[in-house]
């Protein structure tokens, strides 16, 4: 994206097109979904959409855990994809495949997705394996914290070249150093995996995230301590410089605060920021986002804890509705 103004208005356009053919799904669920389109640079299509929709509902005796709170955003990335029909095939045949090491799902899913777009299929099997393994030492280390949620940041941990020891060691690193300024241990769990996928050492980046978060404050922006916390972390690890990855999400909360949707009765000032956030580390992705390096490994692990997040937020918005 060569325009950070054009990324902030196709944001919104694909945000409301998303909004019009899943006109019942969460608030907190559209944002990520729209946002798939702007990783990618393209614009979302209401017809292509409405396709990969029907082409999920036609399927679903073979889908059911693709129905969830993850159906846009899988809708999404099937629609702009060559063949969204073998594509969703594809996805199936790995989701059948993380039964064996993972609890069916909204986010065993969501890594079938992940892994349909970040390796070949025939390494599925290897991955997911680790993956279990690694998931296994999470919850030696954090029993009580250690959930379903986690098996997303453990299939993509299973990608790096770090050894699965090295990993652990540096996430368990992160989550110490975390702990004197954050007090939301989930969150600071999910931060900890983010940052060891990361090259630098443990200091040098929660360091940075920290700098990050009170850069913010002193401007008026008080970034959430909870499940926003990963995106945050997702910018911090950007090469650019902290002042201008601040200065650049002060200028897209700014534009937020004047769109439909994030206003009195829109979403709240946290999640507006988190969003804003998310478009900077959009519009600084690196060229090798595509690829398996450790930074690239890391922006992923943290796109795809924003989408646990908003799934988690979706969960609990349709828990209150139900008993309000």
């Amino acid at each position: 994206m060569n325009n950070i103004n054009t990324l902030y208005t196709s944001f919104i356009e694909n945000r409301n097109t998303v909004k019009k053919v899943f006109s019942s799904e969460s608030s907190y669920i559209i944002p990520i979904s729209a946002n798939v389109f702007c990783v990618n640079d393209v614009m979302a299509d209401a017809d292509e959409l409405k396709k990969c929709k029907k082409l999920i509902k036609k399927n679903e005796g073979l889908f059911s855990t693709l129905r969830g709170n993850i159906r846009s955003v899988i809708v999404a990335k099937l629609s702009i994809s060559d063949d969204p029909e073998n594509k969703l095939m594809e996805i199936s045949r790995i989701n059948t495949l993380l039964k064996k090491y993972f609890s069916t799902s909204d986010y065993s899913a969501l890594l079938a997705v992940v892994l349909s777009e970040r390796t070949s299929e025939d390494k599925v099997e290897d991955i997911a394996a680790r993956g279990k393994e690694i998931y296994k030492l999470m919850k030696k280390d954090h029993p009580i914290l250690t959930s379903n949620e986690d098996c997303v940041m453990a299939g993509l941990m299973a990608m790096s070249e770090k050894s699965n020891e090295d990993l652990l060691s540096e996430a368990e690193e992160n989550f110490k150093l975390l702990r004197m300024k954050f007090s939301d241990k989930n969150a600071i769990q999910t931060v900890s995996q983010i940052l060891a996928l990361a090259d630098g050492s443990p200091e040098e980046k929660t360091d940075r995230l920290i700098q990050l978060y009170e850069m913010l404050k002193e401007n008026g922006r008080k970034f959430g301590k909870s499940s926003h916390l990963s995106t945050l972390a997702s910018v911090s690890i950007l090469p650019e410089d902290l002042s201008v990855i601040c200065k650049t999400i002060l200028e897209a909360d700014d534009f937020l605060s004047n769109q439909k949707g994030y206003g009195t009765f829109g979403l709240d000032k946290k999640t507006r920021l988190m969003h804003a956030a998310m478009l900077t580390g959009d519009y600084y992705q690196p060229a090798d986002n595509l690829g398996a390096s450790a930074s690239a490994l890391a922006l992923v692990a943290a796109e795809e804890a924003m989408m646990c997040a908003a799934i988690v937020g979706a969960t609990i918005a349709a828990s209150s509705a139900a008993y309000s």
